[in-house]
């Protein structure tokens, strides 16, 4: 088994093959995550990447700061 995923039939596994029902959020066979396949939403909102790439900037923005002023 390859840990590529490969393209199959609307209602199967992108992993292994197997049938899912549309519902389903991992594959009971493998376990495979099936966010974001066959229109399912995607494990993040682009609202949550906006605010995590806004605090990753605040936290560099305010060690660059303390940097600067003790030097």
């Amino acid at each position: 088994m390859t840990t590529e995923p490969v393209p199959t039939a609307e209602g199967a596994c992108p992993l292994c093959g197997v049938a899912v029902a549309v519902e389903a959020r991992r594959c009971p066979a493998c376990g495979w995550s099936l966010a974001g396949v066959d229109g399912r939403p995607g494990p993040f909102s682009v609202r949550a990447l906006w605010w995590t790439g806004a605090g990753f900037l605040a936290v560099y923005l305010i060690t660059l700061a303390i940097v600067a002023l003790t030097h």
